[in-house]
């Protein structure tokens, strides 16, 4: 029985491993497109938007969480989060192709601020 548990845990962990990374990695792409847009980098900023929503798929995908069949509002605060963070690298990474570096900067923030909230979500 004990050898089995350790088996399914060692098996379940490199998963999480992954996730964790990836969400790592994606705070600080958002945490340089934030500080690039700041600067007017626009395109730089873009490039970097675009990475930290790679790194957001993937870490949904390695580690994947389950929303209820009816939604409530505050039963899933990390898919709330998650919808609120992606909304926002949406809007960052439009503003940067358009070269609106102040907008894309606090986008960028508010998404950085959401991918936060998510990983501190119950």
């Amino acid at each position: 029985m004990g050898a089995t548990l350790a088996v399914l845990v060692s098996c379940a962990a490199p998963p999480m491993v992954m996730a964790e990374e990836h969400g790592q990695e994606a705070v600080e792409d958002l945490e340089k497109a934030a500080q690039d847009s700041a600067k007017g980098s626009t395109s730089k900023a873009a490039k970097e938007l675009n990475e930290a929503e790679k790194h957001l798929i993937k870490e949904n995908k390695a580690h994947p969480y389950a929303e209820p069949m009816k939604q409530i509002s505050g039963d899933a605060p990390k898919a709330e989060a998650d919808r609120k963070a992606f909304r926002e690298l949406k809007k960052a990474e439009k503003d940067a192709k358009k070269k609106v570096a102040g907008d894309a900067a606090d986008e960028a923030k508010k998404a950085l601020s959401d991918i936060k909230e998510k990983e501190k979500a119950p």
